[in-house]
């Protein structure tokens, strides 16, 4: 395999960040006409709870081949110059520095690793072969199916309430921070505001919470039914509008909605740590409500 002949994209993090970065690479492979690999030993070592899930996907891509994998064994997230110099006359790498749209990264030639996050939809924006690209390679389970014909059928509204691994951790709490019961009161409040008789359906990891601090009528507690995390986002994609979380997650679930007159309700800011800005990260059609 000619390595100058490739588009290479690491994958780092959950479902939501490795659908940024296909998104990213796949947009940049396209439009210089070559083909799309991933760098999948970062999501399948032990350490990794959530594994290599984009391959649930219909995704046009391969993964790195052993050839490559050794070329890219001294290539860490974070290089130091001696290493960068070391592989660049083979593969030159392509790193993110900052959270903010990056318009160079569309202008990197074939033969690049793009190694990052790349969470804006302008990397890829009106690039629609991407929806054919996300949809699961099997069929939605019998129950599942059963949502499905249950949200086509009013307004459906999905709920995504994101907080286990948010609290758990004390730096995933400092950067992420989490969405408070005010941003859930508000949000409900202006989506019934602007969507007549909404049936709501609540993807969240604690249930519990949800149900102790909230009373929400002609409610579904999908959580209930231990899908798959691909079968959930799958699920608040095919409702009709989305209250989402700060979660990359429930972003893809939004973006995946093909109802032309979705609200989509997005917490703002999206991170904590001001250093992480979320200005090209939530796109303008989304209606933001403070997090806090």
């Amino acid at each position: 395999m000619d390595p100058k002949k490739r588009i290479v994209v690491r994958l780092v993090g959950g479902l939501g960040n490795q659908l940024f970065q296909y998104a990213a690479g796949r947009y940049l492979a396209d439009k210089k006409g070559v083909d799309l690999i991933l760098d999948e030993r970062y999501v399948t070592r032990k350490h990794c709870v959530s594994g290599l899930l984009i391959g649930e996907f219909s995704v046009r891509m391969d993964y790195l081949p052993e050839s490559l994998s050794d070329m890219f064994s001294e290539v860490k997230l974070k290089l130091s110059r001696a290493v960068r110099r070391q592989v660049r006359p083979t593969f030159n790498v392509y790193h993110e520095t900052d959270f903010t749209y990056d318009p160079h990264l569309s202008d990197q030639k074939a033969g690049v690793m793009l190694v990052g996050f790349w969470q804006s939809e302008k990397y890829f924006f009106g690039h629609d072969i991407l929806r054919k690209d996300l949809v699961l390679k099997t069929e939605l389970p019998v129950p599942a199916q059963d949502l499905v014909d249950r949200m086509g059928q009013g307004n459906s509204v999905a709920i995504h309430v994101r907080r286990g691994d948010y609290l758990s951790d004390s730096k995933t709490l400092a950067k992420h921070g989490v969405c408070s019961e005010n941003y859930y009161r508000e949000a409900l409040k202006l989506i019934r505001n602007k969507v007549i008789d909404p049936q709501f359906f609540v993807f969240s990891d604690d249930a519990e919470w949800v149900k102790s601090n909230f009373d929400i009528a002609n409610v579904v507690f999908v959580s209930d039914f231990g899908f798959a995390a691909e079968q959930d986002l799958v699920l608040i994609s095919r409702c009709k509008h989305q209250i989402i979380a700060n979660s990359s997650f429930s972003w893809w679930g939004a973006w995946l909605n093909d109802n032309k007159e979705k609200t989509v309700i997005a917490p703002t800011p999206w991170f904590d740590d001001s250093l992480f800005p979320d200005n090209d990260l939530i796109p303008p059609s989304w209606d933001k409500v403070p997090k806090n």
